[in-house]
């Protein structure tokens, strides 16, 4: 005799099978039998794939209000974006809980995977650097022009304006976020794996120190000079 299917909720959608519950649930699969804290990463890597992918949803809109100089329409997307920035830096406290040893035990069958090979982070260094282009394009500013950029800061009563400065400094916020994400990142690669190198071959945390500095936005730096 065959069972009775689960009950549906009347007249509404149900939850589990809205957001595909038992599908995620079962897109944890570690590979190394006794690591314990392979879940543990594995839930948080996938985690940033997911905020990966609506930042990025996130971004294409800001784009292309930015282009078609709308300011006030990319302002609520690039707060979305920075508190994206934001949580997905506190999610290296989660992930810093895992010492050392327990790394170690799963670490080695990860090669050559890493975490460089994630397309959609390459994704979104590409589209917020296009961001300021975008920006340029939608206002009328030149892109390396540091004086008009200054005009802006020091005269920004206009309505208009006033969009145009806060866009520059939520792009300042992103672009800062992602530099503390960055340093974030390279202290707990430090703390985990020392000097080794990393598993898909790169120099490991030197490698990552390299890239504690990069800006999207130099001219929003250094339009601070100019005022």
């Amino acid at each position: 005799m065959e069972s009775s299917p689960e009950p549906q909720p009347a007249g509404g959608t149900d939850y589990a099978a809205y957001l595909l519950i038992d599908d995620l649930l079962e897109l944890q699969r570690p590979i190394t039998e006794g690591a314990h804290d392979e879940l543990l990463f594995i839930i948080v890597h996938q985690a940033y794939e997911l905020w990966f992918k609506l930042m990025l949803h996130e971004l294409a809109k800001v784009d292309a209000d930015l282009r078609a100089d709308r300011p006030g329409g990319a302002l609520a997307g690039l707060k979305r974006v920075v508190a994206i920035d934001r949580l997905l830096l506190a999610k290296l406290d989660v992930l810093e809980t895992m010492g050392p040893e327990g790394f170690l035990e799963f670490r080695s069958p990860l090669a050559p995977a890493s975490g460089f090979q994630s397309r959609q982070f390459r994704e979104i260094e590409r589209a917020t650097a296009g961001l300021w282009p975008a920006f340029c394009t939608g206002s009328g500013l030149a892109e390396n022009d540091l004086d008009a950029l200054a005009g802006l800061y020091l005269d920004h009563a206009e309505p208009v304006r006033a969009l145009r400065h806060q866009v520059c400094e939520l792009l300042v916020d992103h672009d800062e976020t992602i530099q503390r994400w960055r340093f974030h990142h390279t202290l707990m690669a430090a703390r985990e794996i020392g000097s080794r190198p990393g598993t898909g071959g790169s120099r490991g945390v030197e490698y990552l120190r390299g890239t504690v500095d990069r800006r999207f936005f130099p001219q929003l730096w250094e339009v601070r000079v100019r005022l």
